[in-house]
């Protein structure tokens, strides 16, 4: 897995990761003729991993971090493993401009090979010109936001959630053919995230034959 070679960051990455490569192939060698125990040794794979590690929602955040952590110890602990990972959280506070900080920082260090992120919404979309920039690969573990993987031409992004456009389809048909609640009244945040959640909602809402009296935009 390699990153695009758009910037000098990249240009930067891609020598310091090829020079670590060939000194890696020298050791293990000269350690096998040595009979030294450095011929088992693993590289070591980075991920960054960002998430809201403070604030209103950082116990999703640090939830997530710690699965994260998790999942890594246990690759690690597996023999067969070709490589040893090691997780680097990064924390986005749920904000869209400390979101583009840290997706900048995971994105051009060299060390860090793919990012996971991230939790809300409205951070991980200000994040994507950062990663489409730096090529860098990305699996998105929470943002249910549908224009985060699909309002760009790109294969590097990628997730393994669902998008919210399957949440409110499940929701306007459980709601209006099992519950039998046909008129309705949104209330909805501003951001990208409440828009859109409102705007597939109401879609699905309508195509159900239920009913949308009014709709109220109001800040987070």
């Amino acid at each position: 897995m390699r990153r695009g070679d758009h910037n000098s960051y990249e240009g930067d990455g891609l020598m310091k990761r090829t020079l670590k490569q060939g000194i890696g192939t020298a050791l293990v060698g000269l350690a096998m003729i040595a009979g030294a125990p450095l011929a088992s040794a693993k590289e070591v794979v980075k991920i960054a991993f960002l998430a809201p590690l403070t604030g209103a929602v950082s116990a999703d955040g640090i939830g997530g971090r710690n699965s994260a952590e998790l999942a890594v110890k246990l690759h690690n602990a597996d023999p067969k493993s070709k490589y040893e990972f090691q997780l680097v959280a990064l924390d986005d506070e749920c904000k869209p401009s400390v979101g583009v900080q840290v997706a900048t920082k995971a994105s051009a260090d060299p060390s860090i090979m793919a990012v996971i992120g991230s939790y809300c919404s409205a951070a991980t979309i200000a994040m994507v010109p950062v990663f489409i920039r730096f090529n860098v690969p990305v699996v998105v573990w929470a943002a249910v936001l549908p224009e985060i993987t699909y309002g760009h031409k790109t294969d590097n992004i990628n997730r393994v959630s669902a998008t919210l456009i399957n949440q409110t389809r499940v929701a306007a048909k459980f709601m209006t053919h099992d519950q039998h609640y046909k008129r309705w009244v949104a209330i909805y945040d501003t951001t990208d995230y409440g828009k859109s959640m409102f705007k597939y909602f109401d879609e699905f809402l309508k195509k159900e034959g239920g009913t949308m009296l009014a709709s109220f935009g109001v800040p987070p």
